[in-house]
């Protein structure tokens, strides 16, 4: 069994993380990651990353990502159902 899976599902989640670090984990294709909202957040490389937002000391909001397995994979390959409601949680992150 793989440690991960190549599908924008919750059953596809590197199995490694802990469960405070599956809420932070999303999954990105390729269409995804050329959006230009989502490289302003550090989230230009499709695959599986790790993201947060937090406040810093100057009350600036700042972005913080990290890309835990990279893969080339389409919207259509991922099951990624975008606007249509199936992944809106991720789409309040990750612009489709």
């Amino acid at each position: 069994m793989a440690l991960w899976g190549n599908t924008d599902a919750e059953a596809s989640i590197p199995k490694y993380l802990n469960a405070a670090d599956n809420a932070k984990c999303y999954f990105i294709d390729i269409t995804e990651a050329s959006v230009e909202a989502n490289q302003d957040k550090g989230l230009g490389t499709s695959g599986w990353n790790l993201y947060e937002t937090y406040t810093a000391a100057d009350g600036s909001v700042r972005h913080k990502a990290e890309t835990l397995v990279a893969m080339a994979v389409t919207a259509a390959d991922a099951g990624d159902l975008g606007t249509t409601g199936d992944t809106a949680d991720e789409d309040l992150v990750v612009a489709d």
